[in-house]
Order: structure tokens, then C-alpha cells, then sequence
């Protein structure tokens, strides 16, 4: 597994954040107002209106559905990976980088290194990962 493909983990939980938002922004427009009882004939503005939610609702479900599924193969794969790394201090750098995101400086201060340290290690796990599979 390289750098890129653990970063994507870091990327669809921002994408789902940012999902989540747009969902709820979209509630807080509240289309379903309630009924205005009158005599007098009512236009169609409303029902497109409720129409217009449902449908942007429906859509931006389904891609946090699709995100949320997207997340949990990645950590998986993610996860299987993390098994393979016999250096149990590179394995929680790796896991507080990729599956945690967290920032250097917490990592650093979680673990008790520099915030330098601990991203040389990380970096350099992945450098000397590849320079063996490339022999």
C-alpha cells in the first residue's frame, strides 16, 4: 500500500464532511411548510419546491452512501495493511496518520517524539517499503 492510497481515507472522510453539510444546509431551507388554508387556488411553486428538496436530498444521500462505503473498503484494505508492519511504533504512526488524520503535531504529542520525527518515520517507512519492492 503506498502514501496516495492510505491519503485517500483522509480525502473521503472530507468529502464526507462536506456532504454532511450540504444535507444539512438543505434542511435547514425547510420546503415542508405547513399549509396555508385558504379559499383561494393554489399555485404549483410549492409542490416544485418540494420536488427541488426531495430530489437534491435523494441525491446527496447517495453520495454519502457511496462515500461511507467507499471509507470502509478503504480501512479495510487500510487495516489489512497495518497488519503486515512488524514495527509496532511505525504501525501507530501510520494508523494515527492514515486512519485517525491526525495532524504530525498530535501524533508527536501522543507518542512523546517531535512533530519532525514522527513524519520522517512515516515517510521513510514508505521509502523503504518501495526501494524492497522494487528489487
Amino acid at each position: 500500500m503506498t502514501v496516495e492510497e492510505l491519503s485517500q481515507i483522509y480525502y473521503i472522510n472530507k468529502e464526507i464532511v462536506h456532504i454532511q453539510k450540504e444535507i444539512a444546509k438543505l434542511k435547514e431551507k425547510n420546503f415542508y411548510k405547513k399549509p396555508v388554508l385558504s379559499d383561494l387556488p393554489k399555485g404549483s411553486k410549492q409542490v416544485n419546491e418540494n420536488l427541488q428538496y426531495i430530489e437534491e436530498m435523494e441525491e446527496l444521500e447517495q453520495q454519502l452512501n457511496f462515500s461511507l462505503m467507499e471509507l470502509q473498503k478503504k480501512r479495510m484494505a487500510a487495516e489489512v495493511f497495518l497488519q503486515t508492519i512488524e514495527n509496532a511504533e511505525d504501525r501507530l504512526i501510520i494508523r494515527l496518520r492514515a486512519i485517525n488524520n491526525m495532524k504530525w503535531q498530535e501524533i508527536a504529542d501522543e507518542i512523546g517524539l517531535e512533530r519532525t520525527t514522527v513524519s520522517k518515520r512515516f515517510y521513510k517507512f514508505f521509502t523503504v517499503q518501495n526501494s524492497h519492492n522494487s528489487h
